[in-house]
C-alpha cells in the first residue's frame, strides 16, 4: 500500500476528513502514475500501455472536493519536485525570459533553454489551481508544457475546469486551442466527480484549533481565512512603535496570519501586541511549538501575547505541534503557564 494511501485512509481514521471513495480511486491511479515514472530506464522501454507514455496527470472537478489534499499527501512524498502555485510559475517563468533575453535568442530558443534549466531541478512539477487568464501566459505555455515533456519532466496539476474550457471565452482563444489539445495528447484526465463541497463543510464547523503536523490542518486553516477576509486583498503592513518597525503578516479584513516565530521569536514584547491589535479583530497563529527551558523566551512572549489577545477579546485561530494541554512548559513559567493554558481552553470553547 502506498504511503499516500495509508496517510489518507489514517487522516480519515482520525476524522480530520471524511472518507470519499471516489479520492481513494484516485489517489490510488495518481500513485500508479508516479511509481512508473519513478521506475528505472531499463524498465520503461518494454512499456506498451498507451497510458504508460503520458506525460501529465490532469485531475479537474469542483471547488471543495478534495483536490488540493490529494496533491498535499502526495507532496509529502514526492523527492525531487515542486509545488507551486499556478500563478506563481507564471510570474517566475516571465521574469526567467526577461532574464534570458539579453542573449538576443528568439523566444522559441529561450523557452527550451528555460525547460532544460528545470529539468536540472526537477522531474515532477505539482501545479495546484491550474487556470489561464491572459494571451500572454496562453502563448507561451504551449511551447513550454511541449518542451518540459520532451526533457522527461511529469506535471501533476488540479485545475476546476476540464481541458477543453481552458481559457473559455479568452482573448484571441483560437491561438491557445493547440496548448489544449497538447494537453488532452500528454494527460491522464481525471475528473473528481463530487457534489459535495467539503470547505463548506469545515467552514460551517467550530473549529479554531488545529494540529500543525495534521496534513489537513493548513488546508482548513487557508478556507476559513479566505472565508473570513470576505474577498479583501491580504499584504502585510509595517507599523512603527517607538521608532522600531512590526509587521502585521497577511493583513485583509482586519485578520491577520502570523507564523508562531513572527510573534514570538524576536524581540517582541506586550507594547507591540497592543499596538497590533488596533488594526485585528482575528488572529491566526501556526505552529505554535512545545515548550522547555531552551525556547522559554519564546514561551514567555506566548504567554504576554494570549494574555493581550484574551483581556481585548481579540478571536484565535492556532495550529500547534500537540494539543494546547500537552505543549509543555520551561521549568520556571510552569505555573504562569497554566493560565494561558486555561485562557487558550476558554476562547477555543467561545
Amino acid at each position: 500500500m502506498s504511503s499516500a494511501i495509508t496517510l489518507y485512509k489514517k487522516i480519515c481514521s482520525e476524522e480530520q476528513v471524511k472518507y470519499n471513495h471516489k479520492q481513494e480511486l484516485l489517489i490510488f491511479q495518481l500513485d500508479e502514475f508516479l511509481s512508473h515514472k519513478k521506475k528505472n530506464f531499463i524498465f520503461k522501454i518494454f512499456e506498451t500501455s498507451n497510458s504508460r507514455k503520458k506525460k501529465c496527470f490532469y485531475i479537474h472537478g469542483g471547488v471543495g472536493v478534495g483536490k488540493t489534499l490529494i496533491m498535499d499527501l502526495f507532496n509529502g512524498i514526492v523527492k525531487n519536485k515542486q509545488r507551486i502555485h499556478f500563478h506563481k510559475f507564471m510570474i517566475e517563468i516571465h521574469d526567467e525570459l526577461h532574464s534570458l533575453r539579453s542573449q538576443n535568442k528568439s523566444k522559441e530558443f529561450l523557452i527550451v533553454q528555460l525547460a532544460k534549466k528545470i529539468k536540472e531541478k526537477y522531474r515532477f512539477i505539482f501545479f495546484d489551481e491550474f487556470q489561464v487568464t491572459n494571451i500572454a501566459d496562453a502563448m507561451i505555455l504551449g511551447h513550454l508544457f511541449n518542451e518540459l515533456f520532451k526533457n522527461n519532466v511529469y506535471i501533476i496539476l488540479t485545475s476546476n475546469n476540464k481541458p477543453e474550457d481552458l481559457y473559455k471565452d479568452g482573448l484571441q482563444r483560437e491561438l491557445f486551442l493547440p496548448f489544449i489539445e497538447i494537453v488532452k495528447e500528454n494527460s491522464i484526465i481525471h475528473h473528481l466527480d463530487i457534489e459535495t463541497d467539503y470547505r463548506t463543510e469545515n467552514l460551517n464547523s467550530r473549529e479554531t484549533f488545529f494540529i500543525s503536523n495534521s496534513s489537513v490542518s493548513s488546508l482548513k486553516i487557508k478556507d476559513i481565512y479566505e472565508k473570513i477576509i470576505e474577498g479583501h486583498i491580504p499584504k502585510d503592513e509595517t507599523i512603527s512603535i517607538k521608532k522600531r518597525d512590526f509587521v502585521i503578516r497577511k493583513l485583509a479584513n482586519r485578520v491577520a496570519w502570523f507564523q508562531f516565530e513572527q510573534l514570538c521569536g524576536g524581540h517582541i514584547g506586550a507594547e507591540d501586541y497592543l499596538e497590533m491589535i488596533k488594526y485585528t479583530d482575528q488572529i491566526i497563529i501556526e505552529n505554535v511549538p512545545t515548550f522547555n527551558n531552551a525556547n522559554a523566551n519564546m514561551q514567555e512572549r506566548f504567554i504576554n501575547l494570549i494574555d493581550v489577545l484574551y483581556d481585548n477579546k481579540i478571536q484565535i485561530i492556532i495550529s500547534s505541534v500537540r494539543e494546547i494541554e500537552k505543549l509543555g512548559s520551561a521549568f520556571y513559567l510552569k505555573d504562569k503557564f497554566q493560565r494561558t493554558v486555561s485562557r487558550l481552553i476558554e476562547m477555543r470553547s467561545k
